[in-house]
């Protein structure tokens, strides 16, 4: 299953020459998408017609418009009508929103008035594989350090990519850890991290560098009127080897803990098995 919407207008994905509408709704070679990555994107989960964590998401947006200075306003206050309209009739789902600042001439200057593109695309929910936990490897790569850009989930994802290419399918790791230039752990390349100890848990800062993830910060608002999370700087992989447990967090795959890192046996515990049913309730 496979639906993309193109500045809210369905695509027909397999028109033909005669379908002028659906040819001509694409991305233009000066997007400034394509040419700088001047944009930003979520990916989001669709259960019965909705996204339950859109909150999130749109928190996220909000602070990507504050950092770029996208001009969001329209898209947010049309986006639930749209939703409303085009999402209804998904039980489960995979959604990815890719927003530019739009088409403009040759140069890095930033265009006025801005003329937003945007995309969805709506497919199937990745499936899940059944294994016990997480396997986790060492990337090389270090994150880039930019804390203006720190936490938004924006289109240049080159750190990412060098990073995810470190291994393949036959060294059997799900995720990697990445580090920044200081040697201190991050994120996943994909996800955020956890980890318990002695019944407190804690999260890497990601003020300097990283994704602020929406689950990530789902378990912080869970845990802020009990016994909050402590969010940590200069954090060594050694305090995740001896954690009491660690766990990933991650839009489509929700909390999954880590079973091993770089061949390391890590601890269990039940809390996250709670934690992570807590969680998916929202999509039952």
């Amino acid at each position: 299953m496979e639906l993309y919407f193109a500045n809210g207008v369905l695509v027909d994905t397999q028109a033909d020459s005669n379908n002028k509408q659906s040819a001509d709704i694409g991305i233009s070679f000066n997007d400034r998408a394509l040419q700088y990555g001047d944009g930003v994107f979520e990916t989001m989960r669709i259960c019965d017609g909705g996204i339950p964590m859109w909150e999130y998401h749109q928190q996220r947006l909000i602070n990507a418009q504050k950092a770029l200075g996208l001009p969001l306003e329209n898209l947010l206050s049309q986006w639930n009508e749209f939703a409303v309209s085009n999402l209804v009739n998904f039980e489960n789902a995979c959604a990815k929103l890719v927003i530019s600042r739009g088409e403009g001439p040759r140069g890095y200057k930033i265009p006025q008035p801005v003329q937003l593109n945007w995309w969805l695309k709506i497919t199937d929910l990745p499936i899940k594989s059944e294994h016990e936990g997480f396997r986790l490897t060492l990337c090389r790569h270090a994150l880039s350090r930019q804390p203006a850009l720190a936490g938004i989930k924006h289109l240049n994802r080159l750190d990412q990519v060098l990073a995810r290419s470190e291994w393949g399918g036959r060294d059997n790791f799900d995720e990697g850890i990445m580090f920044n230039i200081d040697g201190d752990v991050v994120e996943g390349t994909m996800s955020n991290l956890f980890w318990l100890k002695d019944r407190r848990l804690f999260t890497p800062d990601l003020s300097q560098e990283g994704i602020d993830g929406c689950v990530r910060r789902w378990v912080i608002r869970q845990y802020d009127h009990s016994s909050p999370v402590t969010i940590k700087k200069n954090v060594k992989l050694d305090l995740l080897l001896t954690a009491d447990a660690v766990f990933l967090t991650n839009s489509l795959m929700g909390i999954q803990k880590v079973i091993e890192i770089d061949g390391q046996k890590i601890g269990q515990h039940t809390l996250i098995d709670s934690l992570a049913k807590t969680f998916e309730e929202q999509f039952a």
